[in-house]
């Protein structure tokens, strides 16, 4: 099995690749992001079971919100204005 080398055209220009390098980089670049914490809540058994509920449904469903952690981060942020 050979590999292809990828072929860049003349007309290419250096600020389109970096554009699009920019575009797809998994960070963004020059931006600081909040690192993620673990911490330990306390909540109703029936709560927690809605919770969990309501994430399996947004998983089947293809929707955002697909853990009982994202869902209550987005509370959070809503509620507090964060």
């Amino acid at each position: 099995m050979t590999i292809k080398k990828r072929i860049v055209s003349a007309n290419t220009d250096k600020i389109e690749i970096e554009k699009l390098a920019n575009e797809l980089a998994d960070k963004p670049y020059g931006q600081k992001q909040d690192t993620i914490v673990r911490t330990t809540i306390s909540l109703p058994e029936s709560v927690l079971s809605k919770l969990e509920d309501l994430a399996r449904d947004n998983k089947r469903k293809k929707e955002s919100l697909k853990s009982v952690s994202a869902i209550i981060r987005y509370c959070i942020e809503n509620s507090l204005n964060f």
